[in-house]
């Protein structure tokens, strides 16, 4: 009975963290039969992730018809995808004649995405009514009404808010809100070749880094995100609505491919990309300044260590 009545379930199904940080993983164990189990081990098997305090072992006793939740804190040192579970149980019956020992699967998705870094990433107005607030009427969103003010001389008379001036008996005019949108696109270079073979793999890691930043920042913005890279397996996608956190699941497992990068990404992708599009192309050269800068202690942008192209170029 107590072999077919205690049951583990899981909260959630996937887990997201950034590489370095700590993330609390639950379940939760049920034991639906009345009996009691005096002495229950409980072990939740999560490979290549560093447990805290080894708390996903734990010993405890379960009476009948009751529910523990479990907690633990886990850190992942590498990006990638891990997997949590199964969990193995062993306990015996009240009498301790029959010794229990059974695998519940539980799977749990762990994603770990690239380490977060310093970076700063500044937008740069590029098409009216959008998310980005701006003081620059160029960029007036006619569909966002901010506010009515009373009229003045050379207002355009398509600006008048007729019905508020019909109300109060003296014209009124239109305000409306000033934005504009600003959409991503991160070209990933890493191409085995293009570095330097002695700290190559770090390199590689702090070049995805970069990236990882950037699109975080697109999701901070609000802004569509297109992602391309020279590396193993992964294609062109334009700049489309909350596709950053999907890039950045890309992230968590992309692997550098062999060769170098024969190709100026900018001359090939311009043509594909919405106008006003922000072309952010990250690559060796890109890692060494970001690098130079952090040695500097300087303040650290896309647009101080070449990541942000200028006007294109």
């Amino acid at each position: 009975m107590l072999y077919k009545k205690i049951k583990i379930e899981r909260n959630v199904s996937e887990v997201k963290l950034s590489c370095g940080e700590t993330a609390e993983i639950t379940f939760t164990i049920k034991n639906f039969s009345r009996l009691t189990a005096h002495l229950c081990y409980f072990f939740d098997e999560i490979p290549y992730v560093y447990v805290f305090e080894d708390a996903n072992q734990i010993i405890t006793s379960l009476k009948g018809r009751e529910l523990k939740y479990v907690t633990y804190k886990i850190k992942a040192r590498e990006r990638g995808i891990y997997h949590a579970g199964p969990v193995k149980v062993k306990t015996g019956d009240p009498l301790g004649l029959f010794q229990i020992d059974m695998e519940v699967p539980a799977d749990l998705k762990i994603v770990v995405r690239p380490a977060r870094i310093k970076l700063t990433t500044e937008t740069q107005p590029g098409f009216p009514q959008g998310n980005l607030k701006i003081n620059n009427p160029v960029y007036e969103d006619v569909t966002m009404r901010r506010s009515i003010r009373e009229y003045k001389n050379g207002d355009e008379q398509k600006r008048i808010n007729w019905r508020a001036s019909a109300k109060f008996g003296t014209l009124f005019t239109n305000q409306f809100e000033n934005s504009y949108n600003s959409p991503f696109f991160i070209f990933l270079n890493i191409a085995k070749e293009d570095y330097e073979l002695h700290s190559r793999n770090y390199n590689i890691e702090k070049a995805i880094e970069i990236a990882a930043s950037i699109a975080e920042k697109a999701i901070f913005y609000r802004q569509r995100c297109g992602f391309s890279a020279f590396a193993e397996g992964y294609p062109f996608l334009r700049p489309t609505p909350n596709s950053a956190l999907t890039i950045l699941d890309i992230l968590s497992v992309i692997k550098p491919i062999d060769g170098k990068c024969g190709y100026d990404p900018y001359m090939k992708f311009k043509n594909q990309l919405p106008a006003g599009t922000l072309f952010f192309e990250i690559g060796p050269k890109e890692v060494e300044e970001y690098f130079l800068k952090l040695a500097a202690d300087k303040h650290i942008n896309t647009k101080n260590i070449g990541a942000l192209k200028k006007n294109g170029k």
